[in-house]
């Protein structure tokens, strides 16, 4: 392994500082992992059962960082692809949320030869398959899985949960793709550079009102000022949010959870 050339690559994901203090923080915080990281390995029971790092989350963050595939720690990302290539294609093991992964590994360990074979083979298999693409992002969803697939940086995050959405084309995508799985009509709007609208259709015609009350109050996260209205069918419902970049960020599981909430009011009678 080779992660002291990556110490830059750190530093301007910790950003807490200066940039001297946080390279030295880097330097620092990778050399310390990097110890660590190699008497691990020269266990490997221990690092296939119980890694030194929870989660492996060092070895999630050197993926994230775009560590060349030759300087991972290998004999811990051979046990990383397995486990996860297990629970995609078997449901075995624990579920996992905002696993990194290189795009050609991922599909190595699925045996299929491309992103278009990925997609058409997963539509036979998983139920609700939902797939959207622009700009170099691609998601997936189907069964309990959700991929993000980034082509520029090569890396797809499995079931992102915490993950932060920054921009709108990727905030769109999310809306798209969770509004095509879960058959839910939802449309995403860019009102301003840092004003997103989030629009939903429910289409009930025995929705109760006390109901839509509940709802607009079970409403959390980012999303601000909540506003039903009644339909001839259902109700439209609206919320914004501001990407301030700082207090209140918008996160993957936040997208969910709302689109949960308007799962039960659809469903509602």
């Amino acid at each position: 392994m080779e992660l002291q050339k990556h110490n830059d690559d750190l530093a301007k994901h910790i950003a807490l500082l200066d940039l001297p203090s946080d390279s030295q923080l880097a330097k620092e915080l990778m050399s310390l992992h990097e110890a660590k990281c190699k008497a691990c390995q020269e266990d490997r029971l221990s690092c296939t059962v119980r890694p030194a790092c929870k989660n492996r989350n060092f070895l999630n963050m050197l993926v994230e960082l775009g560590v060349e595939p030759q300087d991972l720690p290998s004999f811990c990302y051979s046990v990383y692809q397995d486990q996860l290539s297990r629970y995609i294609l078997d449901r075995k093991g624990r579920g996992v949320a905002d696993k990194r992964l290189l795009i050609k590994d991922l599909l190595s360990k699925l045996k299929v030869s491309s992103i278009r074979h990925f997609n058409s083979r997963f539509k036979e298999e998983w139920k609700n398959f939902a797939s959207v693409s622009d700009n170099n992002h691609m998601l997936v969803a189907g069964d309990d899985l959700l991929f993000h697939f980034d082509f520029v940086r090569g890396v797809v995050i499995l079931n992102p949960s915490n993950h932060t959405i920054t921009s709108y084309d990727v905030f769109r995508l999310f809306v798209e793709v969770l509004s095509e799985s879960m058959r839910i009509k939802a449309e995403a709007k860019d009102i301003t550079t840092n004003w997103w609208e989030l629009h939903f259709n429910v289409i009930n015609k025995k929705l109760d009102p006390e109901k839509i009350g509940s709802f607009k109050e079970k409403v959390r996260g980012p999303f601000r000022s909540p506003q039903a209205s009644i339909t001839n069918d259902g109700v439209d419902f609206r919320t914004d949010l501001v990407v301030d970049g700082t207090s209140n960020p918008i996160i993957v599981k936040n997208l969910i959870d709302i689109f949960k909430l308007v799962a039960e009011l659809k469903s509602a009678s």
